[in-house]
């Protein structure tokens, strides 16, 4: 006990005063760059590349809500990403809190800002509602952001979460709206070396593609980027009609199906809550299968309730089929025998998601599992 007694005396802090200068108070988005681990999951490749996800996001958002056709993003060849949609715009006009700001200034430089939080601009979005611009601006050395509205250009430059001048009114155009976002990232927080891969910028927004089949996604990359070999094309239009039906197949190629065809389908949620949308088969080989969820076009890798709501509907489907033909050993079937080895797609559109961790990486919204079970059996 002496000894114990002995440590805890030798590492008791002394002569050290606690008071009210100790307290700091961190504003604007000082915090993010502070901690960046709290809002994109670290400082590693992969939360860098989710800064593309972050900006990509708010372009689906507009496109989701029926206001964008069409979505571009390009990597150039000294690492910046340009995402340009053809939606409504950031809005320019002074906002009421702060007169002395535009709305796109208060979006850019202040976390939990934006038009997500409530009904009206958008019903179901995948952005970080209200802080993935502002993080993504915060942790970039340069920000520069173009907004067509009411035929006039405006655009303003930023660097690390700060803007480096007024809002500029450029001029008139013609034919041209929406918002143009060109960042790049900062080697202070990701490290010199630090580079976003063309094929994994290719992957996500084919990806969102696939996940709304109402939008255009024009990809573009600097062929200097490619290496030999590289299964990514320098241009190419992604456009799938056919939703998550057509992503299965350009996963599963010419694998053989237990099944004649795969189980494809949507449908909409009660109450008007959104719609969910599946797509799944059982391989006839020893390859391994796979589960990939999504909310809002947001990838949602553990999953969640939304999930667990279509593990419901296809176990109790299978019992009740079992039961029609009388086999009474389907009702000792479990959701981990239906999908067990089963590749499996699925996703929603929710209004106000709920999700654990700021990247949101499993849906948490309780009553997701209710919806998709009642809409999917």
């Amino acid at each position: 006990m002496r000894a114990m007694s002995d440590l805890f005396q030798q590492l008791a802090p002394k002569g050290t005063d606690y008071s009210a200068k100790d307290i700091e108070v961190l504003e604007g988005l000082e915090p993010v760059r502070r901690r960046p681990g709290m809002y994109i999951g670290g400082t590693d490749d992969r939360a860098l590349h989710h800064l593309v996800a972050e900006v990509l996001d708010n372009a689906m958002d507009e496109a989701v809500a029926g206001h964008a056709s069409w979505i571009e993003l390009e990597l150039a060849a000294d690492g910046q990403v340009t995402v340009r949609d053809n939606g409504r715009g950031i809005p320019i006009d002074p906002h009421p809190r702060f007169p002395e700001k535009s709305a796109l200034e208060v979006i850019l430089t202040m976390l939990h800002s934006g038009g997500k939080f409530g009904g009206d601009a958008y019903k179901v979005s995948g952005g970080l509602h209200g802080v993935g611009v502002s993080v993504v601006n915060a942790l970039s050395d340069s920000l520069v952001v173009e907004v067509a509205r009411d035929r006039q250009l405006w655009r303003q430059s930023y660097s690390r979460g700060l803007a480096l001048g007024p809002l500029e009114k450029v001029g008139p155009v013609q034919n041209r709206r929406g918002t143009t976002v060109t960042f790049h990232p900062d080697p202070q927080i990701f490290g010199e070396r630090a580079h976003f891969r063309p094929g994994a910028l290719y992957r996500l927004a084919r990806s969102k593609a696939y996940l709304f089949r109402g939008v255009r996604i024009r990809w573009k990359t600097d062929p200097i980027l490619l290496k030999e070999g590289d299964e990514v094309p320098a241009e190419e239009e992604l456009h799938f009609p056919g939703g998550l039906a057509d992503f299965l197949a350009a996963v599963l190629k010419e694998r053989t199906l237990l099944t004649r065809s795969a189980f494809a389908g949507t449908a909409p949620l009660a109450d008007d809550m959104g719609q969910v949308e599946w797509a799944l088969a059982w391989p006839d080989d020893d390859e391994d299968g796979f589960t990939n969820t999504y909310c809002n076009t947001v990838p949602t890798p553990d999953g969640g309730t939304h999930e667990a709501g279509l593990r419901n509907a296809l176990t109790r489907g299978l019992r009740a089929f079992g039961d029609l033909v009388g086999n009474k050993k389907a009702a000792q079937i479990s959701s981990e025998d239906v999908m067990g080895g089963a590749a499996v797609l699925l996703s929603c559109f929710i209004r106000e998601p709920q999700f654990q961790g700021q990247t949101k990486e499993k849906l948490a919204s309780p009553e997701a599992t209710r919806l998709v079970e009642n809409a999917v059996k």
